[in-house]
Parts: C-alpha cells; structure tokens; sequence
C-alpha cells in the first residue's frame, strides 16, 4: 500500500458528512428517550422508577457494549458495521411499536436498538480519525455536531409524533427515519491508494526460489528503505518502498511480513495469535493511568448528564411548563450543542490546545450551572436559558472524546480504545436516570436530582485534571 490522497482532501469531507448523518440520526433516537419516558408513564407503566429502566437501558446499552462494536468494527470494518447496526435498530424499534409491557420494551427498544445504536456510535467515533490528520480534532467537531442536530430535532420531532400517533405509531416512525443510516453508510468506502509499493523478488538459487511459495503481505509502518538480509551474490531481492509520513498511520497502511503457505493449521493457530494479541492490547490500554482517568472523567459525565437529561421533561412540567415547551428544551440544548462541539473542534486543532484543559474547564461550568437550576427554574424563559448553556458547556465534551482517545491510545488502537471508553460513558447512562428516580422517590422532589447532577459533573472535572498529572508522572 502507499500515499493516500484523501487525507485531509477529497473523499474524506463525503465521509465525514456520512458519519455526521449518522451520528444525527444515532442522536435521535437516543435523546428521544426522555421524551418517550413520559409517553410511556401515561400509556404502558405509570411507576417513574419501572418506567426510567427503559430509557436507562437503550442509553446503557448503547454505551456499555461499546468494547463488543469495537472489536466489531475492527474485524469487518466501518461500511458492514454501521449497515448491521441499522437494521438493528429497525428490528427493536418495530418490535417495540408492537409490546404492551415494560419487560417487551426493556427488550426491544432497551436492548436490540441499544445494540444496533452502538455499532453505529462506534463508526461515527473511528471514521474521522482515519480519513483526517491535520484537521482531526476540526472533524471530529464537525462529525459531533450531528449529534447536536439530532438533540435538537429530537424533542420537537418525538412530541409531534406522540401527539399524532401516540407511543407505539411514533417507535414505528422513528426506528424507519433511523433505518437511513444504511444510506450514509453506503457511502463509506476503503481508503485509496495513490501509488503502489513495488516488490521485486530475483532468485538464481533453488533455496530462495522456494521460499516464494509463500505470498507477502504488505503493511509497512517504517519509512525506512528495506533490505534483505538473505541476499547473496547468487541471488538479489529487491524491495522498492514508496511510504512516506503519510502512510505510517495506522489503518491506512498495514505491515509487512512473509506469510507461509496456507494451511488449516496455520490458519487456526493465527486466528489463536490474533485473538491472545487482541485479549493482551485491550488489557494494556485499560491499565494505562491516564486512559483509566480519563474514563473515570467520562463515567461522573455520563452519570450526571442521564440523570439531568432524562428528567429534565418532568421537571419542567412540574414547574408550570407545557409539554410542547419542555420537549423544546431540548432544541435549546442542541442548538448551544451545535455551537460548542464544532468551536471546542476547531480549538482543538490548535496544537499549543490541551486537551485536558479543555475538557476540566468546559465540565466544571456544567456541573456550576446545573447545581443553581433549582434556583432559577421557577419559568420557561430560564428554563430555554439553561438549556442553551447546558448544551454549549456539556456538549464540549463530545468533540474532545475522539481527539482525547486517540492521544491516550494512539491511532492503530481508536476502535477499541473508543470502544472503552463508551463503555464507561455506558454505566453511567445505565445509572444515571435510575439513581435520579431513586432521589426523587426519596425527597419527592426533582432539584435534588440536579444537585446530583452537578456534583457528578464537578466530580468529572477533577478526574480530568487527573489526567494531566499521570501523563507528566
């Protein structure tokens, strides 16, 4: 393999747009959910704490199997992942439009389209990384405010529905408006190659003419020339490498090496090999401090962001707000999301950007603001105020978990090392609306599930400085 041309250029801008409509779309679905929580109080479960499972189980499910996408993505590649994750999705969500009982749903729209989902995420998280270098942390900033977009259509969009169609006709709807992703994904393709490395192989001797029975893969990541060390005055092989700085990322390039003949054997003990080396890499990535930081930083996140998100609806309406106006919350926060994840992109592509900085400031004003709603979230308009500012401070943090993975990780490692970290924004997500239904039952009072919130936030922000402490140790 050599020089790519669309680093940078080209075919990585068609996609890059392929994985923002995908993370759009991924984003519908899952920010739905808390606005079909309370469709789902009045049509199937009226008990908060039952009927949070389910919104708490697709949220959980999409994030905590994010190891299994990854391991996923990296066998079959990105095209085959994101179009089994659609279909996916469509399953639960049409199996769902059908169920009449918690336990149907936790199943179906939990679980199945929770599964289908983090394949998806796992495709929007891995594409940008390898069709960019220069402009990555600018991409992935881009790519994540499709997210946004989808919070922002999410609330107006599912209480359209709901009012139209009720509970079951609106999963039907959404589970074929997500089934587009098969679309974006169609459009994602192996990288191209500009130039080939050229092999010559010149043997006058039976030995070396022998050992070209085995086939050369080639996956070079060292720009250096190579040399055989068999040559001899009999025989000369001549390896001509064309790789430049380029082509030493990982993904787009791959090693090389002699392979032998083929064999059921051989075959089965490379499959061993491959899999004990998989096992031991993501092992080694876990152990790393910082990474185990930065996840502990993602996990108080996660944690604080379910259970402030989920419950926000409810809580608006308790306060004297329409339901109209409370699913418009959400567009508030998609359209401050909207803004920070492409401004937090394109700061991160300024090399003298600490990431770590960033990630500490932008998560401390989150946990700040959401600790004070319940002082002033007595009318609508401060309401929409909080809204805005919640999704132009939280949302940061999903421009930075590309960059940030792949810092702590490296590139060659982005799928599983994303993979990773879903998993730890997974249980939090899974948690977070539980703990903050938990809360309410206790006190019968929704402000201390936002002082909940804002304590994990501020909890999240001292992680984040951790992170810069292991890296200098």
């Amino acid at each position: 393999m050599a020089r790519r041309k669309d680093v940078d250029q080209g075919y990585a801008w068609v996609a890059l747009g392929a994985a923002l409509s995908i993370q759009l779309l991924v984003a519908l679905v899952v920010f739905s959910s808390g606005v079909i929580n309370v469709a789902i109080m009045q049509e199937v479960e009226n008990d908060i704490t039952k009927a949070s499972w389910i919104g708490s189980t697709l949220s959980g499910t999409f994030t905590l199997l994010g190891p299994v996408s990854g391991v996923v993505q990296h066998r079959v590649g990105s095209k085959l992942t994101a179009f089994a994750g659609a279909t996916l999705v469509l399953l639960g969500m049409t199996l769902a439009s059908f169920c009449w009982t918690l336990t149907g749903l936790l199943v179906t729209y939990g679980f199945i389209s929770g599964l289908g989902l983090s394949l998806c995420g796992n495709v929007v998280g891995v594409v940008p990384g390898h069709y960019f270098e220069k402009r990555r942390s600018a991409a992935y900033g881009l790519c994540m405010a499709g997210g946004a977009l989808g919070l922002f259509i999410a609330g107006p969009l599912t209480r359209y529905l709901l009012d139209h169609y009720n509970l079951h006709g609106t999963l039907l709807i959404i589970g074929a408006i997500s089934f587009h992703i098969c679309i974006a994904a169609s459009l994602l393709r192996k990288p191209t190659p500009t130039s080939n490395t050229s092999f010559t192989v010149e043997s006058n001797n039976e030995e070396d003419a022998s050992a070209e029975e085995g086939s050369i893969e080639v996956s070079g990541v060292d720009s250096q020339p190579f040399q055989s060390s068999n040559a001899t005055e009999a025989g000369v092989k001549h390896i001509t490498n064309t790789n430049t700085e380029e082509t030493t990322i990982p993904f787009l390039v791959e090693d090389i090496k002699i392979t032998p003949p083929c064999t059921p054997e051989i075959k089965e003990s490379q499959c061993q090999c491959c899999n004990t080396r998989l096992l031991f890499g993501v092992i080694q990535i876990v152990t790393r401090k910082a990474f185990l930081m930065y996840n502990f930083a993602i996990l108080f996140w996660s944690l604080g962001d379910a259970a402030c998100v989920f419950h926000l609806p409810n809580y608006t309406e308790v306060k004297g707000s329409t339901p109209r106006q409370a699913a418009s919350l959400l567009s508030a926060m998609g359209a401050g999301g909207v803004f920070t994840r492409v401004v937090i992109g394109l700061m991160a592509s300024d090399s003298s950007t600490e990431y770590t900085v960033l990630q500490l400031g932008i998560v401390g004003i989150t946990g700040l603001i959401t600790i004070l709603f319940p002082l002033y979230s007595s009318t609508y308009h401060w309401q929409i105020v909080f809204g805005f500012l919640y999704g132009l401070y939280s949302h940061g943090t999903n421009s930075l978990i590309g960059p940030l993975t792949i810092q702590l990780t490296s590139l060659s490692n982005v799928a599983i090392g994303f993979g990773i970290v879903y998993f730890s924004c997974g249980i939090g997500y899974l948690l977070g609306p539980v703990i903050a239904s938990f809360i309410y039952d206790v006190t019968k009072e929704y402000d201390y599930t936002f002082i909940f919130a804002g304590i994990c936030f501020m909890s999240s922000s001292m992680s984040a400085a951790g992170i810069s402490l292991c890296r200098k140790r």
